[in-house]
């Protein structure tokens, strides 16, 4: 007879597209799967070849630990359903995966029990890489898991989810404008096809690379480098004959004044020189 599984899946909405459940090794992990329709429910077990279908939550009873994987708007009523269901959730783990929700959204059920923890994916081309956050046991549990699966797993501090979303908009989201900006401008000196995504990915790894190296590593690129009277005739040019990337220039320059700034104080106090002016 086939031992019981000892992973939960509760699920809504559309999951094609969700990491975690597509995961390798994940399947073989599940067992009881529910959704707000049985056929629901069905039709995921069949597109994750793995689990089966089942009516009520008293069916997690045997699990050690329920993955929740939804949109945001059903988590608030899943968890209430939860809860007033006959579920003993004492000692059961509960991850909420894929959502920017923070854990909180599931201390109704911590309060009776159970470990909590949110998922999401790192966005990551060579490797699956996931971040986790909740209470301690609730990590330990997620990160053996995710482990047994060969992903690559990092805790981030309980209630610091927001500082990883600022991380992430830093990082993903911000930058995009940006880089929006430098494509056009290469394209405006000429540059298209093979070259123009070549020097884009060269300047990206470059950057990279010198942020990877922390405070060995100095700020470089034209802002550094340009005679101050050279840069500022550039900047007079560019108001002139493309002002929207003017107005992006000199708002990302102002926010990267202070950083620079207190580098270039380092850096002159190292070697006794005056301070340049940006």
């Amino acid at each position: 007879m086939k031992a019981p599984q000892h992973l939960g899946l509760i699920v809504e909405g559309n999951v094609t597209k969700s990491v975690i459940l597509r995961y390798p090794g994940l399947a073989e992990h599940i067992g009881p799967i529910k959704a707000s329709v049985f056929s629901v429910a069905q039709r995921v077990s069949k597109f994750i070849r793995a689990g089966v279908a089942v009516n009520s939550y008293e069916s997690f009873a045997e699990c050690e630990m329920i993955l929740i994987r939804m949109p945001d708007a059903a988590v608030d009523r899943v968890v209430r359903e939860i809860v007033a269901s006959q579920l003993n959730v004492s000692g059961i783990c509960f991850v909420l995966c894929e959502s920017w929700l923070p854990t909180s959204v599931l201390a109704p059920l911590q309060a009776r029990g159970a470990l909590v923890a949110t998922l999401l994916g790192i966005p990551a081309e060579s490797a699956h890489w996931f971040a986790v956050e909740g209470e301690y046991a609730a990590l330990k549990r997620t990160k053996r898991l995710l482990n047994d699966m060969d992903a690559s797993v990092v805790e981030l501090k309980p209630g610091t989810k927001h500082l990883y979303f600022a991380a992430s908009a830093f990082a993903e989201t911000l930058p995009r404008a940006l880089f929006a900006s430098a494509q056009k401008a290469l394209r405006a000196c000429g540059l298209s096809g093979n070259h123009l995504y070549a020097v884009m990915e060269e300047m990206a790894q470059s950057m990279f690379r010198d942020i990877s190296r922390g405070a060995r590593a100095g700020w470089t690129g034209p802002l550094m480098d340009c005679p101050e009277e050279i840069a500022s005739d550039y900047l007079t040019r560019l108001r002139s004959t493309r002002p929207d990337m003017a107005v992006l220039l000199s708002d990302q320059l102002k926010l990267a004044e202070p950083f620079m700034m207190q580098r270039l104080r380092r850096r002159s106090k190292k070697a006794n020189v005056p301070q340049p002016q940006i």
